[in-house]
């Protein structure tokens, strides 16, 4: 910016000494008038009908278009400031944000905030989870920017952008994009720069979804599919899905579903779900083990919990968050 001021200055008096010079030359005026009749010009004044006789009056005259004009740019200066201002804050912001991104850990990234990947986004802040959202658009990334969310404006199928989203400490990438080809390509993208990294997907059409799963995708969702189950299930089974969204979805009511897993030297290893004391100490349920990729629905009572299981449980929020230390805790369930 400096630069430029620079330059328009030196610009603006190579003008009236180029304008004084030629006056002279072609009109035999003096100095005085050469230059009133210059600045008079440049300023878009005119001539007008009155007429400076004295060299002291246009000298004058001279000097008081420079200050008119000099106010006149000190105002528009003020305006331009403060639009300029407006962008550098503006700068700031997204600086500020992108370093916040590159502190992240454990976060999951978002692709497309379109009417899928918006919804996502909204649930994961309710859940707490840490997020990035990437969209291209640049009038869709700005909306969800002054709605808090940390967004990068990009190309999503990029590796920069991916790596700007800090995707080799990320946990998890939601593929959201509108079309499945651009799906795949993210998929392939991500599972290439992070190995680990869960990965779900969009799809649309049938035929994507093995195209999907080859390219590195842990699951694979289809929100025409999944809307038209519940919109099926609703008129069937009225009651029990309004139940079902009402303990996931409502945050009034403290029921929650949580996945816990069971690490080395809980104290829930090598014991039963009857003998864990689970549901008799806290109150929570446990709905199913998930075990070398098995899932073992409703277990029973003499089911042995062990080492790697991955418990889902439900049950209401203070049960939850006590069992969740108590599976940490190497010491007895009842102390």
């Amino acid at each position: 910016m400096g630069k430029r001021i620079g330059l328009a200055s030196l610009a603006l008096l190579v003008t009236i000494i180029v304008g004084t010079v030629g006056l002279i030359v072609t009109e035999h005026l003096n100095l005085a008038q050469a230059i009133y009749f210059t600045v008079e010009t440049i300023t878009t004044v005119g001539y007008g009908d009155i007429k400076v006789h004295s060299d002291a009056g246009h000298i004058f005259l001279v000097f008081l278009m420079i200050g008119g004009v000099g106010v006149m740019l000190y105002f528009t200066g003020l305006m331009m400031a403060f639009l300029i201002e407006g962008q550098l804050a503006g700068v700031y912001g997204r600086r500020k944000m992108n370093k916040t991104i590159e502190r992240l850990q454990d976060h999951i990234i978002v692709c497309g905030a379109g009417r899928v990947g918006r919804q996502v986004l909204y649930r994961l802040r309710k859940e707490g989870a840490q997020c990035v959202m990437i969209e291209q658009q640049e009038e869709l990334a700005n909306e969800l920017i002054e709605e808090g969310f940390l967004v990068i404006n990009s190309d999503a199928t990029q590796d920069e952008t991916l790596k700007k989203a800090s995707i080799e400490k990320a946990k998890g990438l939601i593929a959201a994009l509108p079309e499945d080809a651009l799906n795949v390509f993210v998929t392939l993208t991500a599972k290439g720069l992070n190995p680990s990294i869960h990965v779900v997907a969009r799809m649309d059409k049938l035929e994507s979804e093995k195209k999907l799963l080859r390219a590195g995708a842990d699951k694979v969702i289809s929100p025409a599919i999944l809307g038209g189950w519940r919109m099926a299930m609703a008129i069937i089974k009225p009651i029990s899905v309004d139940y079902i969204e009402t303990v996931i979805h409502d945050h009034n009511i403290e029921m929650e579903m949580v996945e816990l897993r069971i690490d080395q030297g809980s104290c829930l290893v090598g014991k039963t779900l009857l003998t864990s004391g689970i549901k008799q100490q806290t109150g929570a349920m446990v709905l199913a083990i998930l075990r070398n990729n098995q899932v073992i629905n409703n277990p029973e009572a003499k089911e042995e919990i062990l080492q790697g299981d991955l418990l889902i449980v439900l049950g209401l929020r203070d049960q939850l968050h006590r069992l969740e230390g108590v599976a940490a805790n190497i010491t007895n369930l009842k102390s």
